[in-house]
């Protein structure tokens, strides 16, 4: 199923006479997104992106860009973000912007996440974080930053209310109070600090590539990484509370149901019940095969899509698919009942549309460590 069209799909991209680049790195301008012009190299395979329907019986193509690595899509389903790997040490990873509708396709000035509700991108341009608009162009300062203050992530709360994120002093000596979570309205735009704590080397990657936030779906508590722990700030009365686990659970919209994986075991527990059950097709004490690695709730309910492990394979990749589940029914993804190469294929989960009844998918380019300059992959 993988990239079987290609050529009949790059065909269609270049009959339509759609305005793609074959990307190469530019420095960003005084706005948010800057258009990209037309690409003289038309043999790169195409990144497509499909609508999958709810019930697992139609697949629709939504979008094709030229080669990208990562992407996400907004609630409406009108725009892609979308990332391009530098795989050279001196290559910089090149974010970009994409309207489905108009088909333009547009530089960004730094990496961004789509808000939960609507269709506007936090971008962090310059190290400072900023909210953008697509529609109107607004771009809006919420957070200044610097080099010797970097925010190392942020969240929006899924209700749009309030934005968290975790600010370093890389000058300050006592590595307790370098790094300092803050909770800001996003109407007022007042900001408060919350808490301060250290981190680990990794977890203050200037690259976002490690997720140091998390928001419960009621949007009144958000759990964070700290001092080797995660913590928990509850915002009704301002306590934190620190927590036994290690990774971020996962709870269902209507929390029902939380996803969590210990000890490298995904389990599913009924948050009505307490009972909790392994997600593994054959739960095994020794070896960790056909598991399910993380889940993607859907707006609404408790139906879920997951990246599902299956087992190793000999090109040194994970071979994997995604579930689908409702309460009715449940499929798998590639929808012939294949599966796909982790990176080499790089299948990716991109999003649900904002009412729940479909989901989209992205058929990307490989990132497979073997790419990258020796063949040490990156994140960004």
């Amino acid at each position: 199923m993988k990239k079987a069209n290609q050529a009949a799909l790059a065909a269609m991209l270049l009959a339509a006479s759609i305005c793609f680049p074959f990307f190469s790195p530019g420095v960003p301008g005084a706005s948010a997104a800057s258009a990209v012009s037309p690409a003289a190299n038309a043999t790169a395979q195409p990144s497509n992106i499909y609508r999958i329907s709810l019930d697992g019986k139609k697949q629709t193509l939504v979008a094709q860009l030229p080669a990208v690595h990562r992407a996400s899509m907004s609630p409406s389903g009108r725009f892609v973000y979308a990332e391009k790997q530098g795989f050279k040490k001196t290559e910089p990873t090149i974010p970009y912007l994409y309207d489905t509708k108009t088909k333009q396709l547009s530089q960004l000035g730094g990496f961004a996440k789509w808000t939960n509700s609507q269709d506007d991108l936090f971008i962090l341009e310059g190290a400072s974080l900023y909210r953008y608009n697509p529609l109107t162009k607004q771009k809006t300062l919420l957070v200044n930053g610097t080099a010797d203050t970097p925010i190392l992530d942020y969240a929006v709360a899924p209700d749009g209310r309030y934005l968290t994120y975790i600010q370093s002093d890389q000058k300050e000596p006592d590595t307790h109070k370098r790094n300092k979570l803050y909770l800001q309205d996003l109407k007022t735009l007042k900001k408060k600090v919350n808490d301060q704590f250290a981190l680990s080397a990794e977890e203050q990657s200037s690259t976002q590539s490690v997720q140091l936030l998390y928001w419960m779906p009621t949007s009144k508590k958000v759990l964070y990484k700290a001092n080797g722990t995660i913590k928990e700030l509850d915002l009704p009365t301002g306590l934190k509370y620190t927590h036994a686990f290690k990774r971020f659970p996962s709870f269902s919209n209507d929390m029902k149901l939380r996803f969590d994986i210990k000890e490298g075991r995904g389990f599913m527990t009924d948050l009505q019940t307490g009972k909790s059950v392994p997600t593994a097709d054959y739960p095994d004490p020794i070896y960790v095969e056909r598991e399910l690695t993380n889940i993607f709730w859907s707006p609404t309910g408790h139906s879920y899509v997951a990246e599902k492990f299956l087992f190793t394979s000999n090109a040194q990749d994970a071979t994997e698919q995604l579930v689908m589940k409702t309460a009715n029914q449940s499929f798998t993804y590639p929808l012939d009942g294949g599966v796909y190469l982790n990176t080499k294929d790089n299948i990716q989960f991109l999003g649900w549309a904002a009412d729940g009844k479909s989901f989209f998918v992205g058929d990307l380019d490989s990132v497979h460590f073997s790419r990258f300059e020796g063949w040490q992959s990156r994140v960004r």
